[in-house]
């Protein structure tokens, strides 16, 4: 006689929240997305300065999330990319001892370089390698503290397939201790500064412009 046992996660089992959020910021934009309000738990109070809040266990934020991932696009090379990864611990009691983080991105076949963390990729078809597993290091940064950070910066090949634009150098999904991460909008995503219809017009785009209004002008005279 032999078995078959097949596992799942279910959010509504757990309950009615997530316990972890994300959050993006790129060197090439000022704007700091931060986590989708109330994603945790109640909203806080707010008032005109900051939000309030009766809960002394999680730090107030307005997720109200333990847990925050914080993907930072850093800085760009000629054939290389850098990501800075932060997971902040909100919960001023209690630690996260042997923590992982699993995310989701279609470039990690081009990952070359993990500074802090250890990390092992996931197949899960074929060749294609879009998820990695990272944990921390014995005696370093192993447990997560309570109120606190742990942090790394990795570096990626820029593929065939590479752009800043459209939000193709932010995660797909985040988990954190197997639970997934709420992601915000797409809509809310940094933008690139030249994604604006203003700055796509480009030098040679204005001179068939000229061009045009100078035979319209002539035709009309």
């Amino acid at each position: 006689m032999t078995w078959q046992v097949t596992c799942s996660y279910s959010q509504t089992a757990v309950g009615p929240f997530r316990s972890c959020c994300v959050c993006l910021s790129t060197f090439y934009s000022r704007t700091i997305v931060e986590c989708p309000d109330c994603t945790c738990g109640a909203c806080p109070a707010r008032t005109s300065t900051a939000p309030q809040c009766q809960d002394a266990e999680i730090r107030c934020t307005g997720h109200m999330c333990p847990i925050r991932v914080h993907w930072h696009i850093k800085k760009r090379y000629t054939e290389y990319w850098r990501v800075k990864l932060s997971i902040n611990n909100f919960n001023r009691f209690k630690n996260f001892t042997d923590w992982n983080l699993v995310f989701q991105h279609q470039s990690l076949q081009e990952l070359t370089q993990v500074l802090s963390f250890a990390y092992e990729p996931l197949v899960q078809r074929s060749t294609i390698n879009d998820t990695g597993l990272f944990w921390g290091l014995p005696s370093f940064n192993q447990m997560l503290p309570q109120d606190g950070t742990v942090q790394t910066e990795v570096l990626l090949r820029k593929g065939k397939d590479f752009s800043f634009s459209g939000g193709w150098a932010l995660p797909r999904k985040i988990y954190f201790d197997g639970s997934e991460c709420t992601m915000p909008p797409p809509d809310d995503f940094p933008q690139l500064p030249s994604s604006s219809p203003v700055q796509r017009f480009s030098g040679g785009h204005r001179w068939l412009a000229s061009g045009a209004v100078l035979v319209l002008g002539l035709l009309l005279t």
